[in-house]
């Protein structure tokens, strides 16, 4: 059975302090308040593409007219919500971080914080000339944040000293996710440039999944947290 992480190590991290004979780390709580921000604006951002139809008597009309708008809210809103929730996942079993892991997250925060413009252009020319550069400029920047965020999993599964070990298992789970959604969106961005009229649509498949992940893996995990502390209460 692998090792429980030490309570006392669990306290060190909830409190935000460098964990003992570890001084080239550094505690998470600002990491994680600074991208919990990012995430909060760049969502929050999304709403801002979506137009109020002003003439009463058409109002219907002009809902139907806003569907590239509302399709792109949705795409983006469940791949932001996605990340964040992977990112929250990650985060939770992270002892400390180092400039390494600090450097790729802020990568991350780059692409995901550029969603709201690459939206709104998306949104503008789904249906126009434009479309093929819009659908696949979108879906370079969902590949590259998704690819980030593989990434930066990876990277905390193989340093030292940024993980318990007895988390690594949950930690192999959450990198073989991302890295599966960071493949289907390269597809799906690959398959934009051919037929970009249905690309929208690949979009929200793959973001789909990427969000209902890992909320699926949390809950798992939750169970097997709970049948260890039944276990060990037995004993």
């Amino acid at each position: 059975m692998p090792d429980r992480p030490d309570p006392a190590m669990t306290r060190q991290r909830r409190s935000g302090s460098r964990p003992a004979g570890l001084t080239n780390l550094l505690p998470i709580a600002r990491l994680e308040a600074f991208s919990d921000g990012v995430f909060a604006i760049a969502i929050t951002l999304l709403v801002l593409n979506l137009k109020v139809p002003d003439a009463p008597e058409r109002l219907l009309g002009q809902l139907a007219d806003e569907w590239p708008a509302l399709l792109g809210y949705l795409v983006s809103f469940a791949f932001i919500g996605g990340s964040w929730v992977a990112h929250a996942s990650l985060t939770h079993l992270l002892r400390a971080t180092d400039g390494v892991f600090l450097g790729l997250n802020l990568m991350l925060l780059l692409f995901v914080s550029l969603l709201p413009f690459t939206t709104d252009l998306l949104t503008k020319h789904l249906t126009d000339a434009g479309q093929r550069v819009a659908v696949v400029t979108f879906g370079i920047n969902l590949t590259l944040a998704v690819l980030v965020a593989s990434t930066l999993v990876s990277y905390a599964a193989r340093a030292d000293g940024l993980t318990h070990q007895a988390d690594r298992v949950e930690l192999a789970w959450l990198e073989r996710e991302r890295w599966l959604g960071t493949g289907l969106l390269a597809l799906s961005t690959a398959l934009s440039a051919v037929v970009p009229a249905v690309a929208a649509i690949f979009y929200l498949v793959v973001s789909t999944l990427l969000i209902s992940q890992p909320i699926r893996r949390l809950h798992r995990w939750g169970r097997t947290r709970r049948r260890r502390a039944e276990a060990g209460s037995a004993k």
